[in-house]
């Protein structure tokens, strides 16, 4: 009888196991980890208490978004934009809209009980913090002004997935791009480069600091809106018609903030048309280039190989294509 017993009990631990293994196969996230949570810092400086496997996401603006799709995230919430890529776009169409990056509804952020939003480190969504605290919701405030950054995001949002292996690929995508494009450039003689912000009431010159001027450093061009700064950290100082006909740049690189055909010529027409130019080498070369408002006006995300290839086109066009 000891032995039937025995034997008995160890069938019905042996079925109970089994039963909790299937269970567990069928929860992609246990109980504890959707509870568990961690210290993030943001780039606002901020000290932010997260899930470490956040289930309900609100992203705002769509490079964000672009960056938490590729490491395997889903989404309960997105920004209105139609700078979204095509696949994540369509990945994303019936996910409800929580506003423009510039303007989130705070009503419908908290409608949706995210347990995580993830935005820009901006004025506007600064703005939301006091609100969202009260309501216990964390945000993040994300910067992506460089190269560094985006990969650094990517790593990031596969620890919040839990999809390290997904967000490493691309990871690695992205860095074997951007390394086939400096091994071509390597050796060539370093163009000088003027990149122009512009719009219907101001032009500006980016830096080395801001995105596309951290680009064009790292393909080797030589910025001279660097040649004007001051102050070390600043991104974008006001355009100067006659600094820039000093400094004579073999290139200029235009971005708008307006995908508009007519207003983004007129702009350059301006630009090249006005007398202090004229004895410029990009003007006189035709080298006043417009770069493409999806890859340049706002980050790109997984895309930034992409604009690498751009840019070394604009830079060392001599190559026979």
């Amino acid at each position: 009888m000891p032995i039937t017993i025995g034997r008995l009990s160890l069938w019905i631990i042996a079925g109970l196991l089994t039963i909790i293994l299937l269970m567990q196969d069928k929860m992609p996230v246990t109980a504890l980890e959707k509870t568990a949570v961690m210290i993030a810092t943001d780039n606002a400086g901020r000290k932010v208490e997260i899930p470490r496997q956040p289930q309900r996401v609100i992203v705002l603006n769509a490079s964000n978004l672009d960056l938490y799709y590729a490491a395997g995230g889903e989404v309960v919430g997105k920004p209105t934009t139609k700078a979204l890529r095509p696949e994540v776009s369509q990945a994303v169409a019936a996910i409800p809209a929580v506003g423009t990056t510039a303007n989130p509804s705070i009503e419908q952020l908290i409608a949706l009980e995210p347990d995580l939003i993830l935005g820009v480190n901006a004025p506007p969504h600064h703005a939301l913090i006091p609100v969202l605290e009260k309501a216990g919701i964390p945000i993040l405030l994300q910067t992506l002004e460089n190269y560094q950054q985006i990969l650094d995001t990517l790593a990031l949002y596969g620890l919040l997935t839990g999809k390290q292996s997904l967000a490493q690929a691309e990871i690695d995508r992205i860095e074997a791009q951007y390394q086939a494009v400096r091994a071509r450039v390597s050796g060539k003689e370093a163009p000088r480069v003027l990149v122009v912000w512009g719009s219907t009431e101001s032009f500006n010159m980016a830096t080395a600091n801001s995105f596309a001027g951290d680009l064009v450093k790292r393909l080797g061009g030589v910025n001279v809106a660097d040649e004007q700064i001051t102050a070390s950290q600043l991104r974008y100082v006001p355009l100067s018609m006659e600094f820039v006909a000093r400094a004579n740049p073999d290139v200029i690189l235009l971005i708008t903030h307006s995908t508009d055909e007519k207003v983004v010529g007129k702009l350059r027409s301006d630009l090249i048309k006005h007398p202090a130019w004229q004895g410029v080498k990009a003007v006189q070369n035709n080298r006043v280039e417009q770069l493409p408002y999806a890859l340049f006006a706002i980050n790109p995300g997984t895309q930034v190989g992409e604009a690498l290839v751009i840019l070394e086109k604009l830079l060392y066009p001599d190559d026979g294509d």
